[in-house]
């Protein structure tokens, strides 16, 4: 294989795995981002690898809470009412997928990278990423034995469906050796194929590795537009152009941004939706990842603290710090892991997940405009799903065969 000038535009989780899957290949690559590697979403999530639990967010289920995060600021799920008319075209293709057919579809679609996504990281382990800072195991509790046993079945049979280990059985709180939990909590049950990682641990690992591997590393390098054999780019020295071979554009939320800059193509398909987590001190930690399914909120016990994270919320200012509500997700978390109400808190995080009305994210070639490929728009699922789509891009780049149905995850046409 030929080895290839390939620009890297965006840091972000998906960036720096597409970089380091290039560079193993032996291409040539520079990577840029706007601000600092690493930055964004990519050390703020939960940490989850998550084959089992990966899966498009629009459902018929979540057409009954819309409404509900229109009018309160205390739902896990809100829209600010004064941008729903900038929301309008992405919510109408958005409820347009919560129907059971078109969530089947996209499962189905999204399924082809969920199955290698373990084999990937196996990869990346093999090749000097720890994935450190973690640990194995998933433990869903609820406060309704009814709602979590149909939780857990719908499980099983993904499980079975992708060749997975099941799902454990349904436990009651005491079963479940987990001293952390609260006594709302009357049954949980632990998905043992799931893993946790420290995804700060993550993206300084892969950072050092992309030194050494020779890679251009460019933080506080905005990119501004493309053509077919060079981008335009702002630094602080002012601006400058950068030749490529191919370039991959993997700038999550602020994807829309970038493809303006290439002549001809209009593209507004992502909405970012603003995500929160913050860090407690405990002691002890939970014994493993816990979910409070009826609460939306996680607590992952990652490198000597825990980190709670959930909420999601779509309005104007996706970066805009609100008290409020990271005040209401530590509330939600307190209502099932004691003692996290007064452990001392610290690294609070708000930020963008790069949000698709499919729940499917963009790996695809830009029509016309072939040596442009996009791979952003990954949802909540980036961290699940980065090394395999490192891997996808790198093909691309090649050449060659994926290997799989490329057609769901094309860019739109609008």
């Amino acid at each position: 294989m030929a080895t290839q000038q390939v620009l890297v535009a965006g840091a972000g989780l998906v960036g720096l795995c597409t970089a380091f899957s290039l560079a193993r290949a032996g291409h040539a690559v520079t990577l840029i981002d706007r601000g600092r590697i690493g930055s964004g979403a990519a050390r703020g999530n939960a940490g989850e690898i998550t084959p089992l639990q990966a899966l498009p967010m629009p459902e018929p289920a979540l057409l009954t809470q819309l409404a509900e995060g229109v009018l309160s600021q205390r739902h896990y799920f809100t829209i600010a009412p004064l941008a729903l008319p900038r929301l309008s075209v992405f919510g109408l293709q958005f409820l347009r997928n919560c129907t059971e057919s078109r969530l089947q579809r996209n499962t189905a679609a999204l399924d082809q990278l969920v199955r290698q996504a373990m084999a990937a990281y196996d990869s990346f382990h093999r090749d000097g990423i720890s994935l450190a800072g973690g640990g194995w195991g998933y433990l869903n509790v609820h406060s309704d034995p009814a709602a979590l046993r149909v939780f857990r079945e719908a499980q099983v049979a993904r499980a079975r469906h992708l060749g997975l280990e099941e799902p454990g059985p349904i436990l009651s709180r005491a079963e479940l050796e987990e001293p952390l939990l609260g006594e709302e909590i009357t049954a949980g049950y632990r998905i043992p194929t799931e893993r946790y990682i420290d995804p700060d641990l993550f993206c300084t690992e892969l950072h050092a590795a992309l030194s050494e591997m020779g890679v251009t590393i460019r933080p506080h390098t905005e990119l501004l537009s493309l053509e077919s054999t060079h981008a335009t780019v702002r630094t602080g020295d002012g601006v400058e152009t950068i030749g490529f071979d191919k370039a991959v554009v993997s700038t999550g939320a602020w994807l829309n941004r970038q493809l303006r800059g290439i002549p001809g193509l209009r593209f507004s398909a992502i909405t970012p939706g603003t995500g929160y987590s913050f860090h407690v001190e405990m002691d002890p930690l939970p014994r493993s990842l816990v979910m409070g399914l009826h609460r939306k909120t996680l607590i992952v016990p990652m490198s000597g603290s825990a980190r709670v994270v959930g909420l999601m919320d779509f309005g104007f200012r996706v970066e805009r710090f609100e008290r409020q509500r990271m005040d209401f997700l530590r509330e939600q978390a307190a209502h099932f892991i004691t003692g996290l109400d007064t452990a001392p808190v610290s690294r609070e995080w708000t930020g963008p997940r790069p949000m698709t009305p499919t729940g499917l994210p963009y790996i695809s070639p830009v029509r016309g405009h072939p040596n442009v490929i996009v791979a952003a728009g990954h949802n909540m699922h980036g961290l699940t799903l980065g090394p395999i789509t490192g891997e996808i891009v790198t093909a691309l780049v090649a050449g060659r065969d994926p290997g799989i149905d490329m057609r769901p995850f094309a860019l739109p046409r609008l």
